[in-house]
Order: C-alpha cells, then sequence, then structure tokens
C-alpha cells in the first residue's frame, strides 16, 4: 500500500512535490473508492489517484521518480560498479538547484507494517539516507546516513535495530549505493520486507519503453495465459489464443561496456516473440504478427499482466498515459476495475496520467483522487489536488477543468504564430 509520496529537484520537480493516497473527509463514494489498511499509524486510503494536466507539464516525470526510486533501491548494489554515474537529474533551470541532491520519500505499508523510507542523491553518490519504521504506531528509526562533505565520508546512526555487523554493512555500502539495497544483498533480513515492497509490490509502467515482457512471461504458462485473454476480451478484444515463440540470445551479443541488468532485460525482450492467433474454423487458426495488432490492442496487452497481478495481491500500479491508443470507455473500465471490492478484494492501488477528461467526473473518482500537474513562470511543475479548490460534493469536474477552474490546463496561443511560422517556411 502507498500512502505518500514526495519528489523535490528532479528533472522537473524544484519544489517538493506530494503526492497523498490518504482519504480526506469526503464521504462520497467511501464504499468503493477508499479502504481501511488496520495498520498501526495509518489512516483510511483511496484504491486509485489520476493526475491530469497538458502537455510537458511534468506527469510523465512523475511517474519518472518512482521508476528512479524502484530502480536505485533494487540495483544500486547488485548492478552497479564504484564510480558509476546515478540515473538522476536536478532542476537544470535554477543554478542553485543545479549543485543540490535531488531527494525521494516514501511512505508505505508492507507486510503489515507502515515504514518511511528516503534518500538523497547526485550523479556521483548518496548524499543522505533513512529508513524507519512504525510496528506498534511509534516509530524506530533502522537507517540514518548522512554525508559529510568536510570530512568525505558518511555520518551513520547507531541503528542498533539490525542484525550483525553494521559496520560490515556500513564498510560494504559504496558511496554510489544505497544502504538499503546493499544490506539486503548481504541477507539482512529485518530490512527485507521494506526493499520487497520496491522490488515486488510497486509496478510502474512507463510510456517510455515496453511492459509487454510481465504479459509475455504469463502468456508462457497455459493457465495464467487463459488469464490474459480474458483480460482481453473483457476489454472486447477478442483473440482466441496467443502464441509465445522464443529465440535463443546469447549475452555475448551486446556490448561489453553494457550494464548486466540492461543486457539481460534486452535479452528477453528480444528473445520472445508474441503472435495472435484467430479461429477462422471448427480446426484452424489463423496466426498473425503481433505487430500487425492495432496499437491499442497492443496497449492493453501489455497492461494485462500487470494490472493482473495487481489487483490479484493487492500491489500498487502507476501507469503513465493509460488512455495512450485507448477508446475513453476502456480507461474507465480499467479504472473501474480498482473501485470494485469483488474484484479488489485485496485493496491494490492504480495511479495513472491521463488526458482523457471523460473520466474526470464525480461518478468516476472522489475529490481527493484528482491531481493537477502544471508549470510555473520558472518551468518548475507544481503538483496539487482538485480538493484544493474545494469543489461541490457533485460538481461537473470535467466542466470545472476544460473551463480552466482548476489550471492545469494547456494555454492556446493565437492561430496568427501559426501563420507566421507557414510565411518563414
Amino acid at each position: 500500500m502507498l500512502i505518500e509520496f514526495q519528489v523535490k529537484n528532479f528533472k522537473s520537480f524544484r519544489s517538493p512535490a506530494t503526492l497523498n493516497m490518504v482519504k480526506t473527509a469526503g464521504r462520497e463514494l467511501v464504499d468503493t473508492h477508499t479502504f481501511e489498511p488496520r495498520v498501526p499509524s495509518t489512516p483510511d486510503l483511496l484504491r486509485s489517484s489520476a493526475i491530469y494536466g497538458p502537455n510537458a507539464s511534468g506527469k510523465t516525470n512523475l511517474v519518472y521518480a518512482l521508476w528512479t526510486v524502484k530502480k536505485l533501491v533494487t540495483q544500486s548494489a547488485r548492478e552497479g560498479q564504484k564510480g558509476d554515474s546515478l540515473p538522476v537529474t536536478p532542476f537544470l533551470m535554477d543554478v542553485g538547484s543545479r549543485k543540490k541532491p535531488c531527494e525521494f520519500e516514501v511512505i508505505f505499508v508492507s507486510e503489515g507494517v507502515r515504514y518511511q523510507y528516503g534518500f538523497a542523491v547526485t550523479e556521483k553518490r548518496i548524499m543522505g539516507e533513512w529508513l524507519s519504521t512504525y510496528p506498534k504506531g511509534r516509530p524506530q528509526r533502522l537507517i540514518t546516513r548522512e554525508y559529510d562533505a568536510r570530512k568525505k565520508s558518511d555520518i551513520w546512526g547507531s541503528m542498533t535495530k539490525l542484525s550483525g555487523s553494521r559496520k560490515l554493512l556500513q564498510d560494504a555500502t559504496r558511496a554510489n549505493a544505497l544502504f538499503l539495497s546493499t544490506a539486503i544483498q548481504l541477507n539482512n533480513e529485518l530490512l527485507r520486507p521494506a526493499f520487497d515492497w520496491f522490488s515486488k509490490t510497486l509496478h510502474v509502467v512507463s510510456s517510455r519503453g515496453p511492459a509487454s515482457l510481465y504479459s509475455m512471461e504469463l502468456c508462457k504458462d497455459q493457465r495464467k495465459k487463459g488469464a490474459v485473454l480474458d483480460f482481453l476480451k473483457a476489454s472486447d478484444i477478442n483473440i482466441d489464443d496467443i502464441e509465445i515463440e522464443e529465440e535463443s540470445i546469447s549475452l555475448e551479443t551486446f556490448p561489453d561496456d553494457m550494464p548486466d541488468s540492461l543486457k539481460k532485460r534486452l535479452k528477453m525482450q528480444l528473445s520472445m516473440r508474441p503472435y495472435s492467433l484467430y479461429r477462422v474454423h471448427k480446426d484452424a487458426m489463423q496466426r498473425f504478427n503481433w505487430h500487425d495488432e492495432s496499437e491499442g490492442t497492443q496497449k492493453l496487452f501489455e497492461f494485462a499482466g500487470p494490472i493482473l497481478d495487481t489487483l490479484r495481491k493487492g500491489f500498487v500500479v502507476v501507469v503513465d498515459e493509460l488512455d495512450r491508443h485507448l477508446h475513453p470507455a476502456l480507461v474507465g473500465f480499467l479504472i473501474q476495475l480498482f473501485h470494485d471490492p469483488e474484484i479488489n478484494s485485496r485493496n491494490a492501488q492504480l495511479i495513472l496520467t491521463t488526458h482523457a477528461t471523460s473520466t474526470l467526473g464525480h461518478e468516476m473518482f472522489r475529490r481527493d483522487q484528482v491531481w493537477f500537474c502544471e508549470k510555473d513562470a520558472n518551468h518548475a511543475t507544481e503538483l496539487f489536488p482538485l480538493s484544493a479548490y474545494s469543489p461541490r460534493k457533485n460538481e461537473n469536474f470535467e466542466y470545472g477543468y476544460l473551463s480552466g477552474r482548476y489550471g492545469a490546463f494547456p494555454y492556446i496561443k493565437d492561430v496568427q504564430l501559426i501563420k507566421e511560422a507557414l510565411k518563414k517556411l
């Protein structure tokens, strides 16, 4: 379960931006759109949140920030080497921000316990890292780390709750690796629930690359493939069968200087080829290359694995541009899966970015589930909730947004600029 995510000084985010999944006081749709975690120090939470805003407002950067946190937690100790650069970019439109670290913090629930984890990082090193847990409602600090630039070394807290040699763990932690990631590599089981939340519970489906590997892996199992086909048929995609062909590809095919994690991912991606099959006769199937399918069908196939796994296990899935290549009715269908208590019995959560204003209504979302991104005069992204405008309970959110009441709407320039542009060609 995700409670809160905060990002600061990362890409288009200069000031702290906080996405909060905590239910507010409103009673609308409370039985379907909210749930009680029954975890100490944890309020009622939302089953979904949707982020709207114009192009280039920073919506994708918010998703990318969560993906970056997941990547650094799961891979910084295992895949990186001493001196490797870290995949972070500070806010570049301000001279002072360029020299400051990017900061991330996530508050979440794993195995029935609330955790608060965060870190500050530059391209060269981890500048700070902290982890607290609330097993009985009161905080216990598990990790405290801060880089001292004058001494050119990390200053560590006592961290007495950790088992084994804390000095061994600290000495093994590279400057460009997270302590949480390193400790798991050295089998510190006390930190396992926090690590597993990032590695297993959090799914991030980005528009920046293919997400179909998960679905293709499911289709290699006959029973699980049936689940994927059911998902597609429920979305009015009537494919009768899917075949996955595998080709043997050696890791030696890729450049020596390519990171091992990227080699393995590319190997999986290139070695598996899906084909769709349609029944044309009682005993005959016609096979089609997957790329002959519509982009909407391909996108639904990409969503199938992460969404089904998230709903079945009560995970968290973050989807960038859920509406891309999909009919608005399908977008609404996918969102409502998370609002159905029978389907979403494990309290899975969906966070999405979208331009589909047809879903922006009080029948689809509560007021605290809708968020907006927009950029200020300094090109910095601001993230704010619809509830900041105190909309009425039954207000037409779509009309209010399209009429510019909530901001985060594209400012279309005068058509005269297009006339001038044509003259310059």
